[in-house]
């Protein structure tokens, strides 16, 4: 029962602090201001999952509801690479201590 509760919170341990690199992907639009007008254009940043929040709450008060979704896309995406993070972390550490 100690080994999974271990395990377990290693595991979590590893997500958190995986989730404060910055590799998660996000879409960003820049304005640029030039005598001839205005261009809006939109760049890929890679950020750490908390700077992702915020941009995706800003989004969903303030941008196109096509760029929501897109945001809503890499959500899930983010999500979905932290659960098999998870899952393989926790997998590895538990054949490590069936070994002993």
């Amino acid at each position: 029962m100690l080994r999974r509760i271990l395990i377990f919170l290693v595991s979590m341990t590893a997500v958190v602090l995986i989730a404060q690199l910055p590799i998660f992907p996000l879409i960003v639009e820049v304005r640029e201001m030039a005598q001839g007008g205005e261009s809006l254009t939109q760049e890929w940043r890679f950020v750490p999952l908390p700077e992702f929040y915020d941009s995706a709450r800003f989004a969903q008060s303030g941008w196109l509801e096509t760029t929501w979704n897109n945001y809503l896309v890499l959500l899930v995406l983010n999500h979905a690479g932290l659960i098999v993070l998870f899952l393989g972390v926790r997998s590895f550490l538990s054949k490590i201590f069936e070994n002993r």
